[in-house]
């Protein structure tokens, strides 16, 4: 079984941005201009509280109506980035709880994302409480010094949540708001029938997504007991599963780009599931959605 179609274009995009419409230092205009000179294919402007213009396509770039909400818990928060709702979504009575959210986005057509749960300092309870919603960050850009500290990367948390039977897909977002040096460095890859906001949701519910930081997944197959990944030259590519310990977890080297992992070697550990992380010799990786076994 392969992951991606190898006849379908990828497209690149970054689902979590602010402008001036909120805390941003750039204006919404400027901001598009930022991703589009940069190659992206669609964006999502996500100030919080306040939901962005219409979907459209712009310049060849496809604009999705966005919003990040925010909800206060004792000891931690939670984030949701909705994107991709109608034009007819209200959030002028601003619903109180988060689930009310995604449920109301969901209603119009858009999709909700977890943002930088390990910056939210968000718990199993919370995570696992959480329904409906297409993905989660494993990698928030903005979530790192210089601009907070070092809780960029959720994957530890995620894992956990998946080791308890909650499973996430991942998206990496830049969160901007300087636009000094987060913006542009992690973005979410696509794998879509064509640059359109049906197309493009469609493959987010069917999981036919990767996100990254510069390194590219280009097949992740699962066959005769074996998941084989073939990639971009990294020079790490790193098993993930709710097994503690494992057989030929990791696999380095010079210039790699193919691996692979023996589930038959790790039958006793009773793997549910598997995700992948490849790394390329600068220290930037792509993760892969978790595989279901």
């Amino acid at each position: 079984m392969n992951l991606f179609d190898a006849n379908k274009p990828f497209f690149k995009g970054n689902l979590h941005c602010h402008t001036t419409l909120s805390d941003g230092k750039l204006t919404p205009e400027q901001v598009k201009q930022f991703y589009r000179e940069r190659g992206y294919d669609f964006l999502a402007l996500t100030d919080h509280r306040v939901v962005s213009e219409n979907t459209h396509m712009e310049d060849g770039m496809l604009v999705l109506r966005g919003m990040e909400a925010d909800y206060s818990l004792p000891g931690e928060v939670v984030h949701l980035v909705c994107f991709g709702m109608d034009e007819n979504v209200d959030f002028s009575d601003y619903p109180r709880m988060f689930q009310e959210c995604i449920d109301r986005c969901r209603a119009h057509g858009g999709r909700v994302i977890i943002a930088h749960p390990a910056w939210s300092l968000n718990t199993l309870a919370t995570l696992s409480g959480l329904y409906d919603v297409t993905a989660a960050e494993i990698y928030n850009s903005a979530s790192t010094y210089p601009w907070n500290g070092d809780r960029a990367d959720s994957s530890s948390i995620l894992d956990v949540a998946a080791a308890h039977g909650t499973f996430f897909n991942f998206v990496a977002s830049d969160d901007s708001h300087w636009y000094n040096g987060e913006a542009g460095r992690s973005f979410t890859m696509v794998q879509a029938d064509e640059l359109t906001p049906e197309s493009l949701l469609k493959a987010f519910d069917s999981g036919r997504f990767y996100c990254s930081q510069g390194p590219a997944f280009e097949q992740i197959s699962v066959q005769d007991g074996k998941i084989e990944v073939s990639c971009s030259p990294v020079s790490r590519v790193i098993f993930y599963s709710n097994a503690v310990w494992a057989f030929s977890r990791c696999v380095t080297g010079e210039e790699l780009t193919h691996a692979s992992y023996d589930l038959t070697r790790n039958a006793n550990q009773h793997e549910t599931h598997v995700r992948i992380q490849i790394m390329d010799t600068q220290g930037r990786s792509a993760w892969s959605n978790p595989i279901i076994l």
